[in-house]
């Protein structure tokens, strides 16, 4: 392999400054740009066709894809169809409940009642209360029943305004209803929603032998029964605990509401009864 010898490389080294120089000096006037364009004409396709078979690392963030559209479609159908199937099952219950409502209105021919719609419940969810679309131009009055899904017993009208009225829960703590177990048993149920439960059947004598599951209605004795409210209406189920009040041979018993409030869409307001 030839060496350069120390000459021979120090004239490479004075040619090569001198044709950056004179290149330098061409290009700042625009002597070479004829060149340069050439150059460019010929090697944009290229580097334009190369790009265009490599992949796409980092898409331009402002433009979406095909796939990218396909998928938000889908997520807007999924979410119109999951909207559409609530209020399908909103209506489904609700013409359920209707239908129930009818068949206590069969059963019970001398009473009468009136249909309404749950407007809304307590906002601030210190009570248990629900806000029906019926009031005093319907006649409606304050100590009226209230019931849904047929005869289960849900509260007592408290509050009437001429087209609305206030309809407080049977769990709320400020209720107490005239109620017996579905053998017999007389007693007094109280709302414990503020108190960590739901409903307790209260003041049961020692005698009495409630059964888990057992139905508790409200009470037709005339001692017990809570005014405006028929005997008979479902309030709940025993549950599963008995236990002895302290304060002498008494029972209270656990009860639990077949009615899921918050559910409720329509519901029927007892104007009178046979009593």
């Amino acid at each position: 392999m030839t060496t350069l010898s120390t000459r021979q490389t120090f004239a490479l080294v004075v040619l090569f400054v001198v044709t950056s120089l004179a290149f330098i000096q061409l290009d700042n006037r625009r002597a070479l740009d004829p060149i340069k364009d050439g150059l460019y004409t010929i090697v944009t396709p290229v580097v334009d066709t190369v790009s265009g078979l490599m992949p796409a690392n980092s898409p331009d963030p402002g433009e979406e894809s095909a796939l990218e559209r396909a998928l938000t479609a889908t997520k807007v159908e999924r979410d119109q169809l999951a909207a559409e199937n609530a209020q399908l099952r909103a209506e489904v219950r609700e013409v359920d409940d209707l239908r129930k409502q009818a068949k206590l209105q069969q059963d019970r021919p001398t009473w009468r009642m009136i249909q309404a719609r749950v407007r809304g419940a307590d906002p601030t969810t210190q009570q248990k209360f629900m806000v029906i679309d019926k009031g005093s131009q319907d006649g409606i009055t304050v100590g009226m029943a209230v019931v849904a899904q047929g005869p289960n017993y849900v509260g007592q009208v408290t509050e009437v305004e001429e087209t609305s009225s206030r309809v407080m829960l049977v769990v709320d703590a400020s209720q107490t209803v005239g109620a017996r177990l579905d053998g017999g048993a007389d007693g007094v149920i109280f709302g414990m929603w503020q108190n960590g439960g739901r409903l307790e059947m209260r003041y049961l004598e020692r005698d009495a032998e409630p059964a888990p599951n057992e139905l508790v209605l409200t009470t037709e004795n005339a001692a017990l029964r809570t005014a405006r409210v028929p005997g008979g209406l479902i309030i709940g189920r025993v549950g599963s605990e008995v236990e002895q009040n302290r304060q002498g041979d008494l029972q209270t018993v656990p009860v639990i509401p077949l009615v899921a409030f918050e559910e409720l869409q329509v519901v029927s307001v007892v104007l009178t009864d046979e009593d």
